[in-house]
């Protein structure tokens, strides 16, 4: 998935930003929240500022709102929501809960801490309709980004909130241009069932012909979005576990992308790496992977990642760190360097937030003096940024690594 500057001829665009919530008797019924009845006092409890319509990305520098979106594709019912950090617009299907036990009680985990500020919710439904999984979206999301803030060592108020204001200063920590870790607009997600509709807002809005899941910058607008389908024959999404962890996977690409704003692409081996790595905490069954257009990703569904990646260490089969810290294409990450990257960013984050702050900061959001973006040896950058953060050189790095993969992983 290649992220792109947004740049298309100007199509019409019409609708208003009325607040659906204040217009709830002209709603079809499929609008109106069965567990807040589009009340305005019960979705500010849940952390929703609006139901719709808003902003969801531009064409060229015209703002594309979601009626626009809505209109366009017309014959599908989208749910749009718009939580602290996030606009997220759904066309789900209801799904029946499986009855294997690892699901299930991850689906009711879920719902009972959703019932603190949806009181309605069932923790235990035979099935999940399509409003409680725009509500769990949401509020899956909303952890990611707490969770993340936390592992990045900062709150909203380390951001600017005016981008107006944001002027160079010396002495200064530069941390972006807007609130939204250092982006202007909030963080989108749209998600449809069907390839047929996601390959319609593809075309219509960013302009590629694609099923498969497609991160995506608005330049104009400052934000990042995560577009995919439950449709895919390579990235089958349909399992609501699997669209969580394609979900986080990609979420915290952006996220990692947008931190102190979004004008150069980190190495592949720290983006892939960190979207495997949340990923994976939620569940090992349901991996992605990256590729470009032309290279098709290198995917095996092998589940227990870490006794493969001690074998890998053990037999010398995986690209040395120095080799793989040059990577600028996701084309050049093999399997066997999937496991690889996601084990290097597990060590590091093992080592402490603080030490993942400061080589965080030493390679994410790079400015010179007057806080132009400065991508220039991004290498060089990495190699200075672990040993100040972890003491560790690019010739030492898989030597310590391996030794802790070996302290800390299962053998079998």
């Amino acid at each position: 998935m290649v992220i792109r500057a947004l740049s298309l001829t100007l199509i019409a665009l019409a609708g208003t930003a009325t607040a659906q919530a204040d217009k709830g008797d002209k709603l079809p019924k499929w609008r109106i929240d069965p567990y807040t009845k589009n009340d305005p006092a019960a979705m500010a409890k849940a952390g929703y500022e609006s139901y719709g319509p808003f902003e969801f990305g531009n064409i060229a520098e015209k703002p594309v709102q979601s009626t626009n979106i809505d209109a366009s594709l017309e014959y599908i019912q989208i749910l749009w929501a718009e939580t602290k950090h996030f606009r997220i617009g759904l066309n789900l299907p209801a799904w029946p809960v499986p009855m294997d036990p690892e699901t299930r009680g991850k689906i009711r985990k879920e719902l009972e801490e959703l019932q603190k500020v949806l009181p309605s919710v069932n923790a235990k439904p035979r099935t999940l309709d399509p409003w409680l999984r725009l509500h769990l979206t949401a509020m899956r999301l909303e952890k990611l980004y707490a969770e993340t803030s936390q592992l990045f060592g900062v709150t909203d108020a380390d951001f600017p909130q005016d981008p107006t204001k944001v002027v160079a200063q010396p002495g200064a920590r530069y941390m972006g241009y807007g609130p939204f870790f250092g982006m202007k607009s909030k963080f989108l997600v749209f998600v449809t069932e069907k390839a047929g509709p996601y390959q319609g807002y593809m075309k219509t809005y960013i302009g590629r012909d694609t099923q498969m899941p497609q991160r995506w910058h608005f330049k104009d607008s400052s934000a990042l979005i995560i577009g995919l389908c439950l449709e895919s024959d390579r990235f089958p999404l349909k399992h609501d576990t699997a669209l969580h962890c394609a979900l986080a996977f990609n979420v915290s690409h952006n996220l990692l992308d947008g931190f102190r704003y979004y004008s150069y692409d980190l190495p592949v081996w720290i983006r892939e790496g960190f979207g495997h790595w949340n990923s994976r905490r939620i569940s090992p069954h349901w991996p992605s992977f990256d590729q470009n257009e032309g290279s098709v990703a290198d995917m095996k569904l092998i589940d227990r990642w870490e006794p493969y990646c001690r074998s890998l260490i053990a037999a010398n089969k995986v690209s040395p760190f120095p080799e793989a810290a040059a990577w600028r294409d996701f084309g050049n990450i093999k399997f066997d360097d999937h496991v690889a990257v996601w084990s290097r960013i597990d060590w590091l984050i093992a080592q402490g937030p603080e030490k993942w702050q400061k080589f965080l900061f030493g390679v994410k959001g790079r400015v010179d003096a007057q806080w132009q973006p400065d991508q220039a040896d991004l290498v060089g950058a990495t190699r200075e940024s672990l040993q100040a953060a972890y003491g560790v050189s690019f010739l030492d790095f898989d030597r310590k690594w391996g030794e802790w993969v070996k302290a800390t992983y299962p053998a079998q």
